[in-house]
C-alpha cells in the first residue's frame, strides 16, 4: 500500500542518525596544487619564455615578480612575447596582486636574512681576532714569566 506524498513529505529515505552535510559553496570549483618557480622570472629575464606556456598562476607569478624587480610593463611584455595589454591584464589579476605581496615580504625576508649573515660573519671575524690577540698576550706573557723565571734562579745563583 503506497502512502501519498504531502506538501511537507520528501523522499529522502536516508538514515536520520548520521548529520546531513551542508554542501560548499565551491563544492564544484577545481583547485590544484600549484606551487611557485623562481626559475621562471629567472627564464623570463633571460627571454626563454613565451606567455603561452604559462598558466595562469605561473603568469601572475611571473609578472609580479618582473614587476617586483623594477622591470616596466613594456619589458615584459618584450620579454614574455605578448601584448602589453595583456601584461596590464595580468598585473590587475588578483593572483598578480597575492604574487607581488609574497614576493615582496620574501625580498624583505631575504634582505634581513643576508644583513644578520653579514653581521654573524662580520662577529665571527671580529671575535677571531679578539681570540688571536689573546693568544699573543698570553704568549707575552709566558715569556715574561719564563724571563723573570730565568732571573729569579741567575740571582738565587749570585747568592749563594
Amino acid at each position: 500500500m503506497s502512502q501519498e506524498l504531502t506538501l511537507f513529505d520528501t523522499n529522502d529515505h536516508r538514515d536520520r542518525s548520521t548529520p546531513r552535510r551542508i554542501p560548499s559553496p565551491r563544492r564544484d570549483t577545481h583547485t590544484t596544487n600549484w606551487q611557485p618557480d623562481d626559475h621562471l622570472i629567472t627564464a623570463a629575464q633571460a627571454g626563454q619564455l613565451h606567455i603561452r606556456n604559462l598558466t595562469a598562476e605561473d603568469r601572475s607569478w611571473v609578472v609580479a615578480g618582473l614587476t617586483a624587480r623594477g622591470v616596466t610593463a613594456e619589458d615584459t611584455a618584450t620579454m614574455l612575447r605578448c601584448s602589453l595589454r595583456l601584461i596590464k591584464q595580468i598585473r590587475a589579476h588578483p593572483m598578480t596582486a597575492v604574487s607581488h605581496y609574497a614576493q615582496t615580504i620574501a625580498v624583505e625576508v631575504e634582505t634581513t636574512v643576508s644583513k644578520e649573515k653579514t653581521k654573524n660573519r662580520a662577529h665571527a671575524y671580529e671575535l677571531e681576532n679578539l681570540r688571536m690577540t689573546a693568544e699573543r698576550y698570553k704568549q707575552q706573557r709566558d715569556k715574561l714569566i719564563d724571563q723573570l723565571a730565568k732571573q729569579a734562579r741567575k740571582a738565587e745563583r749570585q747568592n749563594a
